[in-house]
């Protein structure tokens, strides 16, 4: 059968996970035997066809010819571990499956086991479309390049003269999953079998996202690549001046994407309400196909808007209650995490957050562990690997983990701690493993915990990646507080080294579990899916002893602007929600209004916190 893939990517909160499903049930209803899977580990599929779903292939229940899969990160490592081991049992020595067995318990494990189920639905599947509704950029950027360098690990491994060995054992048992690999990359790469679609909204941080990701897809040879602009307003229902000046801001966005982007574009209105359900859905499918509007027969509408008479400057006192969920207490420092699905504003909540706080006198580091994060462009200065003080501020500075050079040295760490204690054909095993893709993400845990843990600031301000991979990555001190240390052979005894790593982890661990020092907050907008993200997110981090102590309701409508039914019926929309949330979350939930512009500046982002916690 000669299968179609496509991928719909983009920034978190865009509307990928809409338009692959509106897609799905569009080429089923060709009569296509269609599948879509989710890779996003906090998947709102389910939510947007009303039915459970899951991690195995399930029918649609209205919908003839179409099939969907939730593709869960931990029964996909269970699986891959059980199909790994099961064929060497009793086949091998008992000390060398335990080697084996020590290696796939590593957080290795749990990345290689997801792009390994990935490449499954790239070989050659029953169905005519398969559709992959990816996580947000940063990671399914980090999930295409798997394949290719896992390919090459393998390829390096098994050549004469080579230890054969990786960090998930050895290479030889892996020259299966290569040839898998191999045809993975062939199909993302040919044009006539895959293309990638990047959806985006016209605002700032998507749009160069969306840049950055078809440069990054062009190195790795794949070359098939369109845009989907969504949440377009309409114009007829811009009819009062605040409305206007967001239609207008959007409208330069567009002449700037018709100006920057050469590939196909397709425009899509934002719709009254929420996407979900068979009609909705099949509506949405046609507008996407049949009813098609393309940027380059379009031509943006400019439009003269005076933004600055809707800057806000009325704001409340500051909230005593809210304050002390902010600020140290008791001699501790604080740390304050902000989570939540891509795109509900979580970068800048932090941001204004950080400021406010460190205007409260307090010392405060802004720290993000997105791999897709922007707060260069909202800070509108460079942010660098370290403590970067923010510009005429004297209590903030912010930073971001480089993932490549956190990996070097933590490479290079391994290897020094090696080299002092093994022989020099050990070393070149050890160096070997750590030559694979799974490294990185160690890297990464391992300078989340050196910030988490420093002393010289009082406040650390966490600016998450999306909710799954910030579930991950709080997780991993809990779930592999002995597996840190990358081991070739199995160990005689606890090391130095593991104590000193599980002291840390203790560290961090109290920390998260203590209301005085931790505050883990999640960003959502009154829509179904942000809520019941945020909600499950809620219930896992229960599970590790980590309480929900705060929540921010983003982009709530003003009152000022509902002058027209398209409008009546979205604040209807968010007034349900807002129960909702009162209803699913304990804690205290402030609100920040829908601004005119982005927040992108000081200025803008000092307002934002005064907005959310008051000014004195």
């Amino acid at each position: 059968m000669n299968t179609k893939f496509y991928f719909f990517s983009g920034k978190g909160g865009v509307g990928k996970t809409t338009m692959a499903a509106s897609s799905a049930v569009y080429f089923a209803g060709l009569s296509k035997k269609t599948l879509i899977i989710t890779t996003d580990p906090a998947s709102n599929l389910a939510d947007v066809f009303e039915q459970q779903i899951g991690h195995k292939i399930t029918p649609i229940e209205k919908i003839k010819n179409l099939f969907a899969m939730e593709l869960d990160p931990d029964m996909a490592t269970a699986e891959y571990k059980e199909r790994t081991l099961s064929p060497l049992r009793g086949l091998i020595p008992e000390e060398s499956f335990a080697v084996l067995e020590e290696q796939l318990n590593s957080p290795c494990t749990a990345e290689m086991a997801a792009f390994d189920r990935f490449t499954d639905f790239l070989q050659e599947p029953a169905y005519e479309i398969v559709i992959f509704d990816t996580a947000p950029t940063g990671h399914t950027l980090r999930l295409l390049e798997l394949p290719v360098e896992w390919s090459g690990v393998i390829e390096k491994a098994t050549k004469e003269g080579g230890g054969g060995q990786t960090c998930i054992g050895p290479a030889a048992a892996l020259t299966e999953s290569k040839a898998k690999f191999d045809k993975a990359i062939a199909a993302m790469r040919d044009v006539s079998k895959t293309t990638f679609i990047f959806v985006l909204r016209p605002e700032v941080t998507p749009i160069y996202e969306a840049e950055r990701s078809i440069a990054e897809l062009l190195k790795l040879k794949i070359t098939s690549q369109e845009l989907i602009i969504n949440g377009i307003y309409p114009q007829g229902a811009c009819d009062n001046p605040f409305m206007l000046a967001r239609f207008a801001k959007q409208q330069e966005f567009l002449e700037l994407i018709k100006n920057k982007f050469t590939i196909s574009i397709t425009l899509m209105e934002l719709e009254p309400g929420e996407i979900k359900g068979e009609d909705l859905l099949i509506k949405m499918g046609k507008k996407l196909y049949e009813q098609t509007l393309k940027l380059k027969d379009y031509q943006p509408i400019k439009i003269n808007a005076d933004k600055d008479k809707f800057v806000v400057n009325d704001f409340p006192k500051i909230d005593e209650k809210i304050k002390q969920l902010l600020i140290p207490q008791n001699g501790n420092r604080r740390t304050i995490f902000f989570a939540g699905k891509g795109g509900v504003g979580k970068t800048s909540v932090a941001a204004a957050t950080s400021l406010w706080v460190a205007e409260q006198g307090y010392k405060t580091l802004l720290l993000t562990t997105d791999p897709a994060s922007h707060l260069s462009q909202i800070f509108e200065q460079d942010i660098f690997d370290y403590p970067t003080v923010i510009n005429n501020e004297k209590n903030l500075w912010a930073t971001r983990i480089d993932t490549v050079k956190a990996t070097n040295e933590y490479k290079e760490k391994i290897l020094v701690e090696a080299r002092q204690k093994y022989d020099e054909q050990r070393v070149m095993a050890i160096e070997e493993e750590l030559n694979s893709p799974c490294t990185e993400e160690m890297a990464t845990f391992e300078k989340f915990i050196d910030f988490v843990t420093r002393k010289d600031f009082e406040i650390i301000v966490f600016d998450t990646a999306p909710t799954g991979h910030t579930l991950r990555l709080l997780e991993l001190p809990v779930d592999w507080s002995k597996q840190i240390e990358i081991k070739t052979f199995t160990s005689t005894g606890e090391t130095e080294i593991d104590k000193i790593t599980k002291s840390r982890f203790k560290e961090v661990i109290d920390m998260m579990q203590d209301i005085n020092q931790t505050t883990f907050s999640f960003v959502m907008y009154p829509e179904s899916t942000p809520i019941e993200e945020a909600a499950r997110a809620m219930n896992e981090l229960l599970t590790i002893g980590v309480p929900t102590s705060l929540v921010v309701a983003n982009l709530i409508l003003p009152e000022s602007i509902i002058t027209n039914d398209y409008w009546k019926q979205r604040q209807t929309m968010q007034e349900e929600y807002l129960v909702e949330m009162d209803r699913r979350f304990t804690a205290p939930i402030i609100k920040l209004l829908l601004l005119v512009d982005d927040l992108i500046g000081k200025d803008k982002l000092k307002n934002a916190g005064y907005m959310l916690y008051g000014k004195s």
